[in-house]
């Protein structure tokens, strides 16, 4: 082989293929990053309302007690049944899915309220079964409606709104 035909060739360097390939790397980085925190946008938190919901209903089965979500009167909290009344549990705020007040709850009786309405009845009631009383939370956007809706089996579905 001839080393003076092979110095005349055209061709990339090492050097410049590897900075194409970390700026491949790092374009594709940034879009995918991104399009994930928009997907999440999207869903107005509906990801942390599903797993609240999914805790509630593996906390009710573990301690095989009827846990109840009580939503109003400008708060939430958590109750178990016992002695004939609900009891309040100690459960730090921070572990709550935070509620806007232009989201609407609809319990299994239909009833359609927000955090701020007055309320005494709890929003679901979980079972040591597996079930619950079913419900659904609306995420109302100008652009984008999204309902999580909770069936009696205590399955959960995010469903876009037309």
């Amino acid at each position: 082989m001839d080393f003076r035909k092979s110095i005349n060739l055209k061709g990339f360097t090492l050097l410049e293929l590897l900075v194409v390939l970390i700026l491949i790397g790092l374009i594709s980085t940034i879009i995918l990053t991104n399009s994930n925190f928009l997907n999440k946008y999207e869903s107005d938190q509906a990801q942390s309302y599903k797993t609240f919901i999914e805790f509630l209903s593996e906390e009710s089965a573990l301690t095989k007690k009827n846990i109840a979500w009580f939503i109003g009167n400008d708060k939430q909290y958590i109750s178990s049944y016992k002695n004939n009344q609900w009891n309040i549990e100690n459960i730090a705020i921070s572990f709550f899915p935070q509620i806007n007040p232009s989201i609407l709850f609809r319990d299994n009786k239909g009833n359609v309220f927000a955090i701020n309405n007055e309320r005494k009845d709890p929003f679901m009631v979980f079972y040591p079964s597996g079930k619950s009383s079913g419900g659904s939370i609306e995420f109302n956007k100008t652009d984008n409606r999204l309902a999580l809706k909770v069936d009696r089996s205590s399955d959960i579905e995010i469903l876009k709104i037309l």
